[in-house]
């Protein structure tokens, strides 16, 4: 689903960096994308079956089962988000990261959310070197406004 160029904005059309209000929100995928939790369930059995069909050891599963969960530990964390004139800030289990909006040069709508990459042209592998943000489907056009005002204007 796409949002075209007649969707409706929020009121705060002069969005700037003097009057910009952060807009705050979390999202948990385990429990906002109920599909990608039980792919991930299905996954971590199927690879303890395997680990445990071939090396019968306990522990080789437990430690392949732990590898599995560090890869994907984004699902399983709620994720705080805080978007104010300066750029993104992204919160989980005791971990910040700060993306300015200067360091955005283009952005892609996707079906849950917005992947943000760092350069403008178009590049082989780009979705590795971007940042995907969730963005709940309530808050997408406020999401995408504020890209407009900030990322844009900065592109231009």
């Amino acid at each position: 689903m796409g949002f075209g160029v007649s969707q409706v904005y929020p009121a705060t059309n002069d969005l700037t960096a003097e009057n910009d209000k952060p807009l705050y929100y979390s999202v948990w995928l385990i429990t906002d994308q109920k599909w990608s939790a039980v792919f991930l369930f299905v996954t971590a059995l199927f690879v303890g079956v395997i680990v445990w069909q071939y090396g019968g050891n306990l522990l080789l599963e437990f430690i392949a089962l732990l590898f599995l969960l560090a890869t994907v530990w984004r699902i399983l964390m709620p994720v705080h988000f805080e978007l104010n004139s300066g750029g993104i800030v992204y919160r989980s289990f005791n971990w910040n990261r700060f993306i300015a909006w200067g360091d955005i040069r283009r952005y892609q709508i996707r079906r849950n959310g917005i992947l943000l990459l760092p350069r403008a042209d178009r590049f082989f592998l780009e979705a590795f070197r971007g940042f995907y943000l969730p963005v709940p489907k309530p808050l997408m056009p406020e999401v995408l406004y504020r890209l407009r005002v900030f990322v844009d204007r900065i592109s231009d």
